[in-house]
């Protein structure tokens, strides 16, 4: 009985895993929630920044996350790189509201890390960080959204460069649609 349990249990695991690598990616068509912010230099940022670009990458992290820190010059990379193809990148300082000292500490991480990317302050009071930031399991986390403003796939979870491969695979799908 044990070993018929054990089999029915791998046989599950298994095929649940197979399901997890499908390489079918579509645009989820759940629209990223309506934000505004106001980026490092004073400027508001809002939903209307993904009507510019064929895709925008949106990576939220915060000022004690270590793997966050240690991935902005990779992001940073990937900014430069694909801006040229007309793919954004921009950041969420999840804590940079926070307090005055918060983001101190956040602009002082961006320039520590040569970040020319815009990153976007939340409100802490807005319904965007109360309903989505404050839902995030962990940073970081990455999102990709095409220029309608719908999310494409699940969020990356953790360092991006370990997931290289599903974020190329997701921008190429929006790129070739939009060609």
């Amino acid at each position: 009985m044990k070993k018929l349990l054990s089999l029915l249990l791998a046989s599950a695991c298994i095929f649940s895993l197979a399901a997890c690598g499908s390489s079918n990616i579509e645009a989820s068509k759940k629209p990223f929630p309506a934000f505004e912010g106001v980026d490092f230099d004073g400027n508001t940022v809002n939903n209307d920044l993904f009507a510019d670009y064929d895709a925008t990458i949106i990576n939220f992290w915060t000022n004690g996350c270590g793997s966050c820190i240690a991935e902005m010059p990779d992001l940073e990379k990937y900014y430069q790189e694909f801006k040229k193809k007309n793919i954004n990148l921009v950041a969420v300082a999840a804590s940079a509201g926070d307090s005055e000292e918060m983001h101190a500490e956040a602009e002082k991480i961006l320039t520590e890390k040569g970040v020319t990317y815009t990153n976007i302050i939340p409100d802490p009071e807005s319904e965007f960080y109360k309903n989505f930031i404050c839902e995030i399991a962990g940073f970081p986390t990455t999102y990709i959204v095409d220029r309608e403003g719908n999310i494409i796939g699940a969020p990356l979870a953790g360092v991006v460069k370990n997931q290289e491969d599903i974020l190329l695979d997701r921008l190429e799908l929006i790129t070739r649609k939009e060609s």
